[in-house]
């Protein structure tokens, strides 16, 4: 699999390729039609004002490439560098890189709103909330990504404690982890059948443990054209690699952007 490093940022960002445990994007550029649900999804789910945007979908375009007029949209979310330069150049270690699986945050309670970070990122990423006097960024949806684990039965009984000796139905997940729904867009079991209130709670015995796989990012659930494929790199890898063979594939950071050469909005000449 070939994938390409943008040339810009070379020299300001070294970017390690992804490890298998790794949080990734995969964005096919040819599928995203600048709607901008991967903006509002987010905004709605990090509760955000006016002003920071975690995403920005980028319009280039219209210009005539080979004689026909194009457009592209182009998503941008934090790339979650390795090594990155805003963790690096936060002084109070409020920007943090998680080792287990990659993702950059910022600790609101070390943030002092000094900007620094904002100086040192190439790409934009971290944003001034103006709100609260402090750094916002993606984290790609960290809060989402924690559910994925696997919870013990005494765990179980705390969580479940006002429903005890109830069996916990869970949907039906496909090979990247995002949640299946049926065409009403209700949670549906492993036959296609939808999962109601009282379904998911039937009475039967607790399990001994129980598997939850959780969600994953905002934006990447609420694409309304299945632009964006998040997940971990070891299950990911499979599709970039499908990607790769009609497509080229340009990676910054954790994120792999998937687009045909003769369709990208090629510079005006002077």
């Amino acid at each position: 699999m070939q994938v390409q490093i943008s040339e810009p940022f070379r020299e300001d960002v070294v970017l390690k390729e992804p490890r298998d445990g790794d949080v990734v994007m995969l964005i096919d550029l040819k599928r995203c039609i600048g709607c901008f649900s991967c903006e509002t999804s987010c905004k709605l789910e990090h509760e955000l004002g006016m002003g920071p945007r975690l995403i920005r979908v980028i319009q280039v375009g219209p210009r005539e490439v080979r004689g026909r007029i194009r457009t592209l949209y182009i998503p941008m979310p934090c790339f979650h560098c390795s090594p990155a330069a805003c963790v690096e150049a936060c002084p109070t270690g409020a920007m943090q890189k998680r080792s287990k699986d990659g993702i950059v945050f910022v600790d609101s309670e070390k943030c002092i709103g000094c900007k620094r970070c904002m100086q040192a990122c190439p790409f934009g990423a971290p944003q001034y909330d103006s709100r609260t006097g402090r750094v916002v960024k993606c984290n790609f949806c960290m809060q989402r990504v924690d559910y994925r684990r696997t919870y013990t039965r005494e765990e179980l009984e705390k969580i479940y404690r006002h429903v005890p000796q109830k069996r916990i139905y869970l949907p039906v997940h496909d090979e990247v982890g995002n949640i299946k729904r049926d065409s009403k867009g209700r949670l549906v079991d492993e036959k296609g059948e939808p999962l109601s209130g009282r379904k998911l709670a039937e009475a039967g015995e607790m399990p001994e443990s129980l598997s939850y796989s959780g969600l994953w990012s905002a934006c990447a659930t609420k694409c309304s054209t299945e632009a964006m494929t998040f997940g971990y790199y070891r299950d990911v890898k499979k599709l970039i690699e499908q990607k790769a063979e009609n497509r080229q594939i340009h990676r910054v950071g954790s994120v792999f952007y998937a687009l045909p050469p003769e369709d990208f909005p090629l510079p005006r000449s002077k």
